[in-house]
Order: structure tokens, then sequence, then C-alpha cells
């Protein structure tokens, strides 16, 4: 017997949004090693394939923030992923504990930015990670990680992305 698990719930939401918004997403078979959902999505003009993860709990009331961190097991796997020539979109949901919240974000985060926030080759000295931060009444998400600080001094150093991207694929 098929028992649901929560991130089932997340990742329907996610695919839900998808069918939603017109685009079709294809199943990927998952690999023995993966433990996160994978998905194949054909637009009119590119294909992409998402990895996806949630969190569901963030820090901060105003402007809150998600963190999310990689295993070695999940490192191992991005790995191979960002070494193929796939356009590999990461879709973050970030969500609360209570889904009645209307807080609920999905940031989708380009290989490059990605890259740009995260190092898989430190993670000996530091975990592996992202964090996504809502900043009230802004239309962008920030992002930032273990390789990149989220201020350099007082300045700002995060990298900002379309809070509805989901719009323009």
């Amino acid at each position: 017997m098929g028992a649901f698990k929560k991130a089932d719930f997340y990742y329907g939401a996610f695919l839900s949004l998808l069918i939603y918004k017109g685009l079709c997403p294809a199943l990927i078979e998952k690999e023995k090693e993966s433990n996160r959902r994978r998905f194949q999505i054909t637009t009119n003009t590119d294909s992409y394939e998402f990895y996806c993860k949630y969190m569901s709990n963030p820090t901060g009331s105003t402007n809150p923030t998600w963190a999310f961190s990689f295993t070695d097991k999940e490192r191992r796997e991005l790995t191979k992923l960002l070494q193929t020539n796939k356009k590999v979109i990461f879709a973050l949901i970030c969500t609360q504990k209570k889904l009645t919240s209307s807080l609920q974000e999905l940031a989708l985060i380009e290989k490059q930015d990605f890259l740009k926030c995260v190092d898989f080759n430190t993670y000996k000295e530091s975990t592996p990670r992202i964090s996504v931060k809502v900043v009230k009444n802004s239309d962008k998400l920030r992002i930032w990680g273990n390789k990149r600080p989220d201020k350099i001094g007082k300045d700002d150093n995060t990298i900002k992305i379309e809070r509805n991207k989901i719009n323009i694929l």
C-alpha cells in the first residue's frame, strides 16, 4: 500500500502550479541515489530540468528566510546534474508549517545563480547551503549561500531573482 510523504504534497503543489500556467511536466525516472523530485518541462521556447526541494520552517517574521542545506547524498547527485548541458532550474519551495499561511513562495533559481551561491567543493569546511529571503513589498527574492555572503560589510551582496519567474518560462 502506498503512503504519501509530506514532500509529495509540496511537489504536487509545484506540479499543479506548472499545469495551471500551461506547462506540461514530464516525470523523470528517479535515480537510486536520488531523494528529491526532478521534473523535465518543455515550453514553446526551451526545455528545463527542475530540481525541487522544500523547506517549511523559515526564520524571521517581517522578512522571512528559508535556509536549504544539502546532504552528502544530495551533493553527489547535484554535482552530476550540474555537469550536464541541461538547463537546470532549482525550484525551492518556501512554505510554512501551517499551509493556511499566505506566505508561500516558489524560488526558481537558474544554474548560474545557484553556482554563484553554493559551493560543493568546500563541504568539509561548511555545509553547502542556499538561503531565500522575502523582503516586504519587493517583487524580488534575495538569495545567497555558503559561497556568497548576504552582506559584505553593511552592503547587500545577495542576488535578486524575480518572484514571478514562473510567468516567464
